[in-house]
């Protein structure tokens, strides 16, 4: 549940309170009615708001990267993803706008990562347009390193020896 819509509804009510001190009863009993409409509003609210996609541009959390777990383009409409951000581990909707560069770098980036059996991130990037103006950036994640060979140990290589046969023998 979101806190802040509640925490201000509470405050609004306080303030209700606080600014009709002297008011008569039936003030009083209408800032008690508002108050109670507008708990009932922000519970209703945000409780509608659950499942539905945020825009990216509202993100206040840093999005600089993200793990792409899902994906869906509409054409002209928009783009839907689901992001994990290095702030939670849990999944959450998105929605972006419709561009067609950014549909075809996550097309891109998805075959290239079935491909390479890696997942696929997404970077935001801020552009020349302005300060607030962030392009989107898909991009396969890159295969982990190979662990280290140790060079140094001290052991032997490992050198096949081919088995001998009774077929060989023969020859």
């Amino acid at each position: 549940m979101m806190i802040a819509p509640v925490i201000f509804a509470l405050l609004l009510g306080v303030f209700i309170f606080v600014v009709l001190p002297h008011a008569g009863i039936a003030r009083r009993t209408l800032s008690v009615g508002i108050f109670l409409a507008l708990i009932t509003v922000v519970y209703v609210g945000a409780s509608e708001l659950l499942g539905r996609p945020k825009p990216l541009t509202l993100e206040w959390r840093d999005t600089a990267k993200a793990q792409v777990v899902g994906a869906v383009p509409v054409e002209n409409e928009a783009i839907y993803v689901w992001l994990i951000t290095p702030v939670s581990t849990e999944p959450r909707f998105y929605v972006l706008p419709w561009s067609q560069q950014a549909a075809q770098q996550l097309q891109d980036a998805m075959g290239k990562a079935e491909a390479d059996g890696t997942g696929v991130e997404m970077k935001m990037q801020t552009t020349d347009a302005g300060l607030n103006a962030r392009a989107p950036m898909f991009y396969a994640r890159p295969q982990p390193p190979l662990p280290a060979k140790d060079y140094q140990s001290g052991e032997r290589p490992l050198v096949y020896a081919r088995p001998t046969t009774s077929a060989d023998a023969t020859r």
